[in-house]
């Protein structure tokens, strides 16, 4: 029982102790939570995302995020082509577990200005963020021998001393930055952007001692969207994260098919966390509204362990 506690914690800690790792596969979604800049558009838009994983009848945790994007034009701006335009953007994220483990919460905040420098609605934009990341830990209970002693041996119920098994917690500012190019044309959409994270290398734990300040991560975005005269479209985009030595990649491919007579349609896609989970996907679009259902089927190592993983992401956007 014991061991089936602390491959929970670990299971937990590899998957979500990285702080403003989002690890939704609709990076088209996600953008702006990695890149400020990257508002490409002068909609307003919600965005809602929710991820429910399970290890097999060993733990489970839902991740979810709610954005809001809103460019600050007048409606003769948001109609104008090759006008510049400043937006600000509002969000909040969990991640958190079935047994207590695990309880990650982030609220963030940021604003970006597009400047046009070419034609075909072409801008150049840079991007500030701050965010404010909690996270709390406690994989203690049954899950460690007790480790404070007197002179006749262990002391039932006392606090235990590793701060893991004691319910370990810690709190930080982030400081992110980013700058991107991108095209809004009426049939070819693309952008490319690079942001640095955790520019002020926040401390994670209370002593602020120099092996507990996050690295800088770096990250990469991509994407290129070709719409027909049918209104239908395809779609690739990535994000791709290097944090030191450790990495997390994202790609996404969709079609859409656009339904004569109606505002909407439907589409197919497939995202690819690297080394970890292939996400087939489906998408519906009517007026504003998109909602996407996608599966998790997992391809990374863990299966060589003999566990499975499983999950479900739901998206939904509005725009206005």
């Amino acid at each position: 029982m014991k061991f089936i506690w602390v491959l929970s914690g670990f299971l937990l800690l590899t998957q979500l102790a990285d702080a403003q790792e989002i690890n939704f596969s609709r990076v088209q979604d996600m953008a702006v939570w990695y890149n400020q800049s990257l508002k490409t558009d002068k909609h307003i838009s919600l965005k809602f995302n929710m991820r429910n994983v399970q290890y097999g009848g060993l733990t489970a945790y839902k991740s979810m995020s709610a954005m809001a994007e809103i460019p600050l034009v007048s409606a003769e701006g948001r109609e104008s082509e090759n006008a510049g335009y400043l937006s600000v953007s509002v969000g909040g994220a969990s991640d958190k577990s079935n047994q207590g483990i695990l309880n990650n919460t982030l609220g963030l905040a940021g604003i970006s200005y597009a400047i046009p420098f070419a034609g075909n609605e072409t801008y150049i934009a840079v991007g500030l963020q701050g965010s404010y990341y909690q996270s709390r830990l406690n994989i203690g209970e049954g899950a460690f021998f007790g480790d404070q002693y007197d002179q006749y041996g262990p002391v039932d119920g006392a606090m235990s001393v590793d701060r893991l098994a004691s319910g370990w917690s810690y709190n930080h500012i982030n400081i992110n930055g980013g700058i991107s190019v991108f095209s809004n044309a009426e049939q070819n959409k693309w952008y490319l952007g690079a942001s640095v994270m955790h520019i002020n290398r926040p401390f994670t734990d209370d002593a602020k001692t120099g092996e507990f300040r996050l690295r800088q991560a770096l990250s990469v975005q991509g994407g290129y969207k070709y719409i027909t005269p049918e209104n239908n479209d395809c779609s690739f985009y990535m994000t791709l994260n290097w944090q030191g030595k450790a990495y997390k990649h994202f790609f996404n491919v969709s079609y859409f098919k656009a339904i004569e007579g109606i505002k909407g349609g439907v589409g197919l896609g497939l995202g690819y966390r690297y080394d970890d989970a292939i996400v087939p996907a489906v998408e519906a679009r009517y007026a504003n509204a998109t909602i996407a259902l996608g599966y998790d089927v997992n391809v990374s190592d863990i299966n060589a362990a003999g566990f499975k993983r499983n999950g479900v992401e739901l998206a939904v956007k509005l725009e206005f």
